[in-house]
């Protein structure tokens, strides 16, 4: 099989790309580089292209057999920030890749986000759960979802993850792949010996799952991909607060960093004090767990 994968090169790009050629598949990799991490996976160069030209991505994954479309500017800051070039490239860029599937017959796996909910009035949160985003990232993932449910009726087989917040770090190829989550910002913090810096009310609470589970997920669905259109939540199925993940930080590391309450810049996100999520869909569809837990995970990166 050959894979196509836009924004390889990114957090969960780089991860996915390197377990997919360790199993041997035939990957097209392609990023423009924005908020990549790594440039050449396995020896294997990524390509430079932009999602929003259609042609370039016809001419490049025309004979794939599937397509994961991670590539987006990811996030409610910088949606916020660059709403017009979040336009462009999360719904235009989401949008040409699902004509390139659709004339080619192509299937396809794309991220949306728990953000496309806005505040849950369901719980547990299911794919079916009412969309009602607070901001620019949820938005254009929304649309990004009607998009593809349009264009692959009858045409081609596609898969939504409807992800909750990513969390971890792992290595490709010695290099490390970051990003700045909460837990990775509150560890990353505690190694320094500063304060953690906690959002009023801190009561927040969200699902979250590891990287590298999230890669498992797709890796997961590739080798056995489901017929017809689906959207499946991918959670961790560990529903924390941003205060309890502070404490959590602040028992195991040694630096014992101090935990500061400050007033909330972000308000264009859910407050909610409960997103529990239900996992059954994942593991009935794909044969998909969760299998690691945050404090694992805070106990070896401050290890």
């Amino acid at each position: 099989m050959k894979i196509g994968v836009t924004g390889a090169g990114g957090y969960i790009g780089a991860g996915l790309c390197r377990r997919l050629i360790d199993k041997g598949f035939d990957v097209v990799m392609v990023d423009n580089f924005f908020n990549s991490q790594v440039r050449e996976i396995g020896g294997k160069k990524i390509l430079w292209a932009d999602v929003r030209d259609r042609q370039e991505m016809e001419n490049i994954f025309r004979d794939c057999d599937v397509i994961v479309h991670l590539a987006a500017i990811s996030g409610v800051p910088d949606c916020e920030a660059m709403p017009d070039k979040a336009y462009d490239v999360n719904v235009v860029g989401t949008s040409n890749i699902a004509w390139v599937c659709r004339k080619h017959k192509i299937d396809l796996i794309f991220p949306s986000s728990m953000a496309v909910i806005g505040n849950p009035v369901e719980i547990p949160v299911r794919s079916t759960h009412p969309r009602n985003p607070l901001n620019n990232y949820g938005f254009t993932k929304w649309v990004g979802e009607i998009v593809i449910e349009t264009f692959a009726r009858n045409h081609f087989n596609a898969l939504i993850f409807m992800k909750t917040n990513v969390y971890g770090e792992y290595e490709v190829d010695g290099n490390k792949i970051s990003k700045t989550t909460v837990i990775n910002i509150f560890v990353n913090k505690a190694k320094k010996g500063e304060p953690l810096t906690v959002h009023k009310p801190g009561t927040q609470t969200r699902d979250f799952i590891h990287v590298l589970d999230v890669v498992e997920a797709y890796v997961k669905a590739i080798e056995s991909f489901p017929q017809g259109y689906h959207i499946v939540p991918i959670a961790g199925g560990e529903c924390l607060s941003v205060l309890d993940i502070a404490k959590l930080v602040q028992q195991i590391s040694s630096n014992n960093p101090e935990i500061l309450m400050m007033e909330n810049p972000r308000k264009k996100e859910t407050h909610t004090k409960n997103f529990e999520v239900d996992t059954r869909e994942a593991k009935q569809l794909l044969g998909f767990e969760a299998k690691r837990r945050v404090e694992e995970e805070v106990m070896r990166l401050l290890g």
